[in-house]
């Protein structure tokens, strides 16, 4: 750059001297070529003045932004926040996009230990909700190897493996779903549908579970409610909700669905006639596998209010219990009215 600099006045200066040699030539009048060369070599000053103050920022800001990139790779953060300035200079611009890029990888860094917990997290209930089934597995086939057992008896075995299966399987599938929300693998799309159809099509899952325990199913929503929401799975989050209400609901009892809406949100209320919830548990049940002591004789492995509230929350919306022993439980649903 400088020996560029340098070529450049050295034809300017040439110029000059031709062009000065021409005045002289034609027209000898010293008073005009002591003025041109006053001129003259007053913009040269300036130029060349000019040309090494642009030298000069140009390697001021390489030198700038090597040490933010120094900064950078040697995660000296504390350095790399103090090159920021009041002054919205050229240097400070780009010292600025690097502490924004800076931040981003942060995010991501700490968006992978979160979600490497949450795997490890993961892991380790499966693994403990496996335990179990897998081991009365065994016991139940070390049992079928007894050749002096009936053929009542072996029918009864076989039947008791298929559930401990079924619920491995239940297991796993639940498991799936909650690691594809948890990663983003799955997208919930929201958009305006007829709230009335998604809780009749959850309602559909467990109708026959509630005509067995003769329990009355009442629904008191408009039919052309439209709600922005992802049908499909506000509906898997209903549905959970109603299949817990259902399965620790006593005999010849009623349930209710009604739709109330507020200022900024709809409130979808299930209303039961079960054993209750106790207080202390109010923040445990939306937990992955959590089952209260009242639930160890049903079937289920604990996660379906997980992911009725993962689906909730990922809508923008968030769910509330209230309950009394022996009484009952409401669960309340909150989703936006806009988008």
């Amino acid at each position: 750059m400088k020996n560029r600099n340098s070529s450049t006045i050295l034809s300017v200066i040439i110029i000059g001297v031709i062009y000065h040699t021409f005045l002289i030539s034609y027209f000898y009048n010293i008073r005009l070529l002591l003025f041109s060369l006053i001129t003259y070599f007053t913009i040269i000053l300036i130029f060349y003045h000019s040309t090494q103050k642009t030298v000069k920022q140009y390697m001021e800001f390489i030198s700038s932004f090597n040490d933010s990139l120094s900064h950078l790779i040697n995660r000296d953060y504390k350095k790399l926040n103090e090159l920021q300035t009041l002054h919205e200079t050229f240097d400070s611009k780009v010292n600025k996009k690097i502490i924004r890029l800076w931040e981003i990888w942060q995010e991501e860094s700490l968006r992978g230990i979160k979600e490497k917990k949450n795997l490890q997290s993961l892991i380790s209930d499966v693994s403990h909700q496996v335990k179990t089934p897998m081991t009365n597995l065994k016991m139940l086939q070390t049992a079928l190897e007894n050749e002096r057992i009936s053929k009542e008896q072996k029918d009864q075995l076989l039947k008791s493996m298929e559930g401990q299966l079924d619920k491995i399987g239940f297991l796993l599938e639940s498991m799936i779903k909650s690691s594809r929300l948890e990663t983003g693998l799955i997208q919930l799309n929201k958009t305006s549908y007829n709230l009335f159809d998604t809780i009749i099509e959850a309602i559909s899952g467990i109708t026959v579970k509630a005509a067995r325990k003769n329990i009355e199913i009442l629904v008191s929503c408009p039919e052309n409610y439209i709600l922005p929401h992802d049908k499909k799975w506000t509906a898997e989050a209903l549905f959970n909700i109603l299949e817990n209400a259902i399965k620790y609901s006593p005999e010849n009892t009623k349930m209710e669905i009604k739709v109330y809406r507020w200022e900024m949100y709809t409130k979808i209320d299930v209303l039961d006639e079960g054993i209750g919830i106790s207080e202390e548990y109010f923040g445990k049940i939306f937990q992955r596998f959590f089952r209260g002591e009242n639930s160890r004789d049903e079937e289920g492995v604990g996660i379906g209010l997980y992911l009725s509230r993962e689906i909730i929350q990922r809508q923008g919306g968030y769910i509330k219990v209230s309950s009394i022993l022996e009484k009952g439980s409401t669960f309340s649903i909150f989703l936006p009215n806009e988008l």
